[in-house]
C-alpha cells in the first residue's frame, strides 16, 4: 500500500520522556518494576494468611450453616490480585477486574475493597502502565455502580472514592517514570559508548590503513632511487638519487608523524605538542608537483591536467585523492619499465571530483615485491566516501578511475 492510497489514522499524542519523545502507545506498553524477593515473600504470606482468616469468619459466621460462596469467591479473588503483583505483575489486570466483579454484589464489603485500594497504589509501581490504567478505569466504573446502584451511598460517598483512587497511584507511578527515565538515560549512554567504541575502532583501522599506504609508498620511492643511484655511473645522478631518497624519507617520516599523532589522541591532548600536519593542510596542487616530480625523475615522463578549483575540494577528501595519487604513483614504479608514460587528469565539479591516472603497459617484471592490497584498499576508501573506484588495462593503458562526490558521504578521519 502506497502512501497515498494507505488510510490515514488519528495520531496518537506524544510524550516526552528524557530527553526522549514517545508515543502514548509506547508509554502504555512501560513494563513493570522490580520487586525484591524477600518483599515479595512478605506480601505473598500476609494476604495469603489474611484470605484464610477470611474465609474461616465468614464460615464461622455464616448462617444456617450455608457456606458464603460469594464471599469466599472474593476473597480468593483478591488473593490471585496480590499473587500477581508479587509474582506475576503481567497477570493482575485481569484478576482485578475479576476482583471487582465478585465485589459488586455484596452491598456490605470491607476488607476487599480497602485490599482494592491498596492493590491499585502498589500496581502504580509494579504492573505496567497499560495494566493500571485498566485497573484505574474498571475500579472508578465500579465505584459509581456499586455506591449508586448496589451499597446505595450516593454521589457524596463518591467525591471520597474517586480522588482516593487517582492520588493512590500518583506515588508509585511517580518512582516508576523516574526509573524508567534513568532507564532510558542509562540506554542511551550505552549506545552512545558503543557508537564512540565503533567509531574509534573504524578510525583506527582506517589510520593503520593509512599507516600502510605511507610508508609501501615511501619505501617504494627509496628503494626505486637507491636502485637508480646504485646502478648509475655518473657521480651527479648518484648525488640526485642521495638528495631525492633524503626528501622522501623527510616526507614520509612527518605522515608518520601525524599518523601517530591522532592514533595517540589522548597525548595529543594531554601535552601541547606543537601544530601538527593535518588532512585539512593538505595542497592538493602541490601533492599533483609532487607526484609528477617523482615519476618524472624515476624515468616515467608524467603529464598532469587539471580543470576546476582545486581548493574547493572538500578537507574530508583530500587524503584519498593523496592515497590514490601514491599508491598509483607506487604501483608504475612497480609495474612500468622501460618507456613507461603516464597521464593524469583531475576535474573538480560542483558536487564531486573525477581523478584519472593512467599509465603505458611496458612489458616487464615488477621491481619490487607486490603486496595487492593497496587497490583493494582505494575502493574501500571511495566506496565509504560514496564514491568509486576501478582499475585495469584500457588499451594498452592502465587505468585508474575515481569519481568522489562531495555530499552524503561517510568522513574517515
Amino acid at each position: 500500500m502506497t502512501e497515498s492510497t494507505r488510510p490515514h489514522s488519528a495520531k496518537l499524542p506524544r510524550v516526552p520522556i528524557s530527553g526522549r519523545t514517545f508515543k502514548l502507545a509506547e508509554l502504555l506498553r512501560v513494563g513493570s518494576s522490580p520487586l525484591s524477593p524477600w518483599l515479595a515473600f512478605a506480601f505473598a504470606v500476609f494476604v495469603t494468611v489474611s484470605a484464610f482468616d477470611d474465609v474461616r469468619l465468614s464460615v464461622q459466621t455464616s448462617p444456617g450453616g450455608q457456606l458464603p460462596w460469594l464471599w469466599i469467591s472474593c476473597t480468593v479473588a483478591y488473593w490471585t490480585v496480590w499473587m500477581a503483583l508479587a509474582f506475576r505483575p503481567q497477570w493482575v489486570a485481569a484478576l482485578f477486574v475479576l476482583q471487582l466483579a465478585t465485589m459488586l454484589p455484596q452491598a456490605v464489603i470491607g476488607g476487599p475493597l480497602l485490599l482494592a485500594f491498596v492493590a491499585i497504589a502498589v500496581a502504580a509501581y509494579r504492573a505496567s502502565l497499560r495494566a493500571l490504567a485498566i485497573m484505574v478505569g474498571s475500579f472508578l466504573v465500579w465505584q459509581v455502580i456499586w455506591v449508586l446502584f448496589v451499597a446505595h451511598l450516593g454521589m457524596v460517598q463518591l467525591w471520597g472514592y474517586i480522588p482516593a483512587t487517582l492520588l493512590i497511584t500518583a506515588p508509585g507511578l511517580a518512582i516508576k517514570l523516574l526509573r524508567e527515565r534513568a532507564l532510558q538515560v542509562a540506554r542511551d549512554q550505552k549506545a552512545a559508548d558503543e557508537t564512540a567504541a565503533r567509531a574509534a575502532v573504524e578510525q583506527r583501522a582506517e589510520l593503520a590503513r593509512e599507516l600502510h599506504d605511507v610508508v609501501t609508498h615511501g619505501l617504494t620511492m627509496i628503494a626505486v632511487q637507491a636502485n637508480l643511484g646504485k646502478i648509475s655511473k655518473e657521480e651527479l645522478a648518484k648525488e640526485h638519487a642521495l638528495t631525492e631518497i633524503g626528501a622522501m624519507a623527510r616526507n614520509s617520516l612527518n605522515d608518520l608523524r601525524r599518523l601517530i599523532v591522532a592514533m595517540r589522541t589522548e597525548e595529543a591532548h594531554a601535552q601541547d605538542a606543537g601544530p601538527q600536519p593535518s588532512v585539512a593542510c593538505i595542497d592538493l596542487e602541490l601533492s599533483f608537483a609532487d607526484t609528477q616530480k617523482q615519476l618524472s625523475g624515476l624515468g616515467c615522463p608524467t603529464h598532469i591536467k587539471t580543470s576546476g578549483d582545486l581548493d574547493q575540494t572538500p578537507n574530508g577528501i583530500r587524503p584519498t585523492v593523496l592515497r590514490i595519487l601514491q599508491e598509483s604513483a607506487t604501483n608504475i614504479v612497480k609495474h612500468s619499465g622501460n618507456g613507461a608514460r603516464c597521464e593524469i587528469s583531475m576535474d573538480v565539479a560542483t558536487d564531486h571530483l573525477e581523478l584519472v591516472i593512467r599509465n603505458r603497459m611496458t612489458p616487464g617484471k615488477p621491481r619490487l615485491p607486490v603486496s595487492g592490497t593497496g587497490l583493494a584498499g582505494l575502493q574501500e576508501r571511495a566506496s565509504r566516501l560514496g564514491g568509486t573506484l576501478e582499475s585495469g588495462p584500457d588499451g594498452g593503458w592502465w587505468r585508474v578511475h575515481a569519481i568522489l562526490p562531495f555530499k552524503d558521504r561517510q568522513s574517515l578521519h
